[in-house]
């Protein structure tokens, strides 16, 4: 089960979380440069996500959210293609981490990651995703519900471990196994019962 209380109050504590800063470079691509990666003012919002939140390669804030939901539009544009297209609380593994930060850490919305997979500063690196947007860019001393607690040790209590999604998943099998026996027995005492009555009644009528 996703915290989504732990999310949702980073996200909505102070507003959307800004883009990471940089020092401004205020430099064009080059034309042999990776259209993709390229960022005119340093800001860390790559210019193509700029374009699509701002309509220009320096205009987006970083702090833009269209929809309401605590995810910055330049965020939700690299995790899913527009501004209005994350969730914050989606979680399609089950372990606590929201999709559109699974998707930005390792690719996809059920590939695995976890609090082991940390970033330079020793923060899990989906977690900075959430913090800041960026895999990198979160040092561990964010505070944004002003709680007193570091948003990333809060983030990271709230993963359930692989293991645990493994045990559970192992868990429903064997009840589904259980039920699929338990079906089939009474299937078969109500077939045999049919078969007892269906029996009396022909040799009733053949004895009349």
């Amino acid at each position: 089960m996703l915290c989504a209380s732990a999310v949702l109050a980073l996200l909505t504590g102070l507003g959307a979380p800004a883009a990471a800063s940089a020092a401004p470079a205020h430099e064009p691509c080059s034309a042999q440069s990776d259209v993709s990666s390229c960022d005119a003012d340093g800001d860390t919002v790559p210019d193509t996500v700029e374009r699509v939140v701002a309509g220009t390669a320096t205009g987006a804030t970083g702090r833009e959210d269209a929809d309401r939901d605590g995810v910055p539009d330049w965020t939700e544009v690299m995790a899913c293609g527009t501004a209005r297209c994350a969730s914050p609380t989606k979680d399609s593994v089950g372990d606590g981490i929201p999709d559109y930060a699974r998707v930005l850490t390792c690719g996809s919305v059920r590939c695995f990651t976890d609090n082991a997979d940390t970033n330079g500063n020793g923060v899990p690196r989906w977690a900075s995703v959430v913090i800041c947007g960026t895999t990198g860019c979160a040092t561990g001393h964010e505070d944004y519900d002003a709680d007193g607690v570091s948003d990333a040790i809060q983030l990271a209590a709230c993963v359930k471990p692989r293991g645990d999604l493994a045990s559970t998943g192992q868990t429903i099998a064997i009840w589904l196994i259980i039920a699929l026996a338990v079906g089939l027995i009474l299937t078969g005492v109500l077939l045999a019962r049919k078969r007892a009555l269906f029996a009396a009644a022909v040799r009733s009528g053949g004895m009349a």
